[in-house]
């Protein structure tokens, strides 16, 4: 279940914390280290949301991304799971499918967009995701940023479009119909 993650800033603070020195997130801050996790105290410019475990009510991840209202673009999504057994994390992916559907279909937003470091294994999600929505993989950069790790990695740009994303749900609704 998706909620403000203002509600819940002291338990993700913890969360977030507490894997700051797995090697697995490393990909989440873009940077050689990590730093606090400021949430705002607005909702104008930037969307900060927690998946919350509808059994336990317990944060088992992190969702955020910036608004450009001009060009009615979500861009910068930062995705950050605490999931630890397959039916948190199912759980946790039907609340990132849900934050992006209502982008589109209550935000109405024009296009989403995000990057995503090569070597990430969610990259396996994220190009499965595009295909089955109409997005694309519009740009790569070389040696963008060093991580944790000591080392540059790669990123992969993404973007949803609208009309494009709509196209393709009604598609697989009349297919499924």
């Amino acid at each position: 279940m998706l909620r403000p993650a203002q509600l819940y800033k002291t338990e993700l603070q913890e969360e977030y914390a507490s894997h700051w020195y797995d090697p697995k997130y490393r990909f989440y801050t873009a940077s050689c280290g990590h730093y606090g996790n400021e949430l705002p105290d607005n909702n104008e410019n930037c969307h900060c949301l927690v998946s919350v475990s509808r059994h336990s009510d317990k944060v088992i991840g992190y969702i955020s991304y910036d608004i450009d209202w001009k060009s009615m673009s979500a861009l910068h999504f930062g995705l950050m799971g605490f999931m630890d057994t397959t039916e948190s994390i199912m759980e946790f992916i039907g609340d990132v499918r849900k934050c992006i559907f209502d982008l589109f279909e209550v935000y109405h937003m024009n296009r989403i967009g995000w990057l995503c470091y090569a070597d990430n294994p969610a990259i396996k999600a994220y190009r499965s995701f595009i295909k089955r929505y109409g997005g694309k993989e519009c740009g790569y950069l070389r040696q963008t940023a060093k991580l944790q790790d000591g080392l540059l990695h790669d990123a992969v740009m993404f973007e949803i479009l609208a009309s494009d994303f709509h196209h393709c749900r009604t598609s697989r609704n009349r297919d499924l119909g």
